[in-house]
């Protein structure tokens, strides 16, 4: 039975959402956590980023060239040949190329009066991210929704297949 690549695309779709969606709640809670980072490594204020999402060429097409050259090799008479056929491998040594980057924003800061601080200027002013911790939280609300949306498909591709199967 020959199956297209067609038949995996929800799946790569979904992953592919998945993954963008980890890396957005990821960069949210970053910037949560460091929503009051006066001083960094570098010697400024935390600098907020977002995940921006990339469009990039389908990378089904990656994938179905991978799985025309595993159908086209001939197989061993021993059991050697799921070494060299072995699908998963070919995929984790192929270059699926960048999902989602994670920039930083232009500097945007905050400054407040407090000349106690250790990082305080001449005239007691501390310098912190202007993150704004609810909009944060709704970034992150909204990625965890579309997290379980994408599972939700993933979840439904099964079952339509698995009914599909049983006919």
């Amino acid at each position: 039975m020959l199956i297209s690549h067609s038949f995996f695309s929800p799946f790569r779709t979904s992953a592919r959402g998945l993954e963008a969606q980890r890396i957005a709640m990821g960069v949210a809670a970053e910037n949560i956590a460091n929503a009051n980072t006066s001083r960094t490594a570098d010697g400024g204020p935390y600098a907020p980023k977002r995940a921006v999402h990339e469009m990039e060429e389908p990378a089904y097409d990656r994938f179905a060239d991978l799985l025309s050259q595993v159908r086209t090799r001939p197989m061993a008479r021993d059991d050697r040949h799921f070494e060299g056929l072995s699908l998963r491998r070919r995929l984790q040594q192929a270059e699926m190329g960048p999902l989602t980057a994670v920039d930083e924003l232009p500097e945007r800061v905050r400054t407040e009066y407090d000349p106690s601080h250790p990082h305080a200027d001449e005239q007691g002013y501390v310098t912190y991210p202007d993150i704004n911790v609810v909009e944060e939280m709704a970034r992150m609300i909204s990625a965890n929704r579309i997290y379980e949306a994408n599972l939700t498909a993933v979840q439904a591709t099964k079952d339509m297949i698995k009914r599909t199967l049983e006919i």
